[in-house]
């Protein structure tokens, strides 16, 4: 069967310059995420010295500390023309010239590669994101993520959209699919996302869960942590007040299709609540869901768990009303409905 998701409605202060094609890209914000870099020039431009480890830390906000040490390490990090150390004290109009690992290129859709755009206007641009996409920049994935596509879309369109420098009002793991809101402009990012933090914004998730799901349990009221695996994240202090509305939608063998409605924002609330009530999202294996490979009918599944964020509603800071959107489910979810 077809299943119809919810309706759909209508250190800096201040900012660095925007960049353009063909210009020098900047390297910390307002940088090309769109396009490779193998070779890196900066110019030290803080007046107090400090380590260059930091600085690098500071300016390459992608690449870890312990990476950019290896870098220096290997010589591949020299500042005025001179390979030197970590500890060396970078000064005012140091130039640092790094040499970046090779095989981090770009995938080799880069530029086919589409994606699923639920709205767009001038002020913001709304995704619905696929599976297996990070939405940015992490450890070796320096270039196939959500923001990294959003910048080669903009800035391989025609002049008068080039200074759009798309920013993530939110975050969605690397499996959960469905709606992503971006900022296009720097005030309305702001706004939208202080909306999320203020957890004024309404979302709502489908999940298959294993199990027949109680019908008449409509709320999750757990406190849970940061733990890797389900026991550290209902013991592992802090734990926080958390809380998810249930709504059991259909059942598909020994499986619930279920709308999670998160009433706190913690990080993966959802994925902790259900297995910490006995019934995990499929394929969610760090939480106790089983993995597609075994049982023999599951053979067919998607490698990975079945979350879908599948509306949002907020409140558009130009447009001056609420705005809700929604994506339908990916293909491989859909399918097994």
């Amino acid at each position: 069967m077809e299943y119809v998701s919810a309706g759909a409605n209508i250190s800096l202060k201040r900012e660095r310059r925007r960049t353009f094609p063909g210009e020098e890209l900047l390297i910390g914000r307002g940088r090309n995420l769109s396009e490779e870099r193998n070779h890196l020039t900066l110019v030290v431009k803080t007046g107090e010295p400090q380590r260059l480890d930091s600085f690098l830390v500071s300016n390459l906000a992608w690449k870890s500390r312990s990476r950019l040490q290896g870098l220096i390490k290997d010589g591949r990090v020299t500042v005025n023309g001179e390979k030197t150390k970590a500890s060396r004290r970078v000064h005012f109009d140091d130039v640092v010239e790094i040499r970046l690992s090779s095989g981090l290129g770009l995938p080799d859709d880069y530029s086919e590669r589409k994606l699923d755009i639920i709205y767009e206007d001038e002020w913001l641009v709304v995704v619905n994101k696929p599976p297996g996409m990070l939405v940015h920049p992490v450890g070796r994935h320096v270039y196939d993520t959500l923001i990294n596509y959003l910048h080669h879309r903009y800035h391989s369109t025609d002049a008068g959209q080039e200074e759009v420098i798309p920013k993530l009002c939110h975050r969605l793991d690397r499996d959960t699919t469905g709606v992503v809101v971006i900022g296009k402009k720097n005030y309305v990012h702001r706004d939208v996302q202080q909306q999320f933090e203020k957890r004024t914004v309404s979302k709502s998730y489908l999940a298959l869960a294993n199990g027949l799901f109680p019908p008449d349990r409509n709320e999750i009221d757990i406190p849970i942590g940061e733990g890797r695996c389900l026991k550290s994240a209902l013991e592992q202090e802090p734990l926080k007040d958390s809380r998810t509305l249930v709504t059991v939608l259909d059942s598909y063998g020994d499986h619930t299709l279920l709308r999670c409605v998160p009433c706190t924002g913690r990080q993966n609330q959802i994925r902790i609540h259900l297995a910490a009530v006995g019934h995990p999202i499929a394929g969610d294996e760090r939480y106790g869901g089983d993995s597609p490979g075994e049982r023999p009918e599951r053979r067919d599944w998607p490698l990975r768990y079945l979350l879908h964020s599948e509306s949002i509603r907020f409140w558009h800071p130009r447009l001056k009303q609420d705005i809700e959107l929604a994506a339908p489910l990916p293909p491989d979810f859909q399918a097994l409905l």
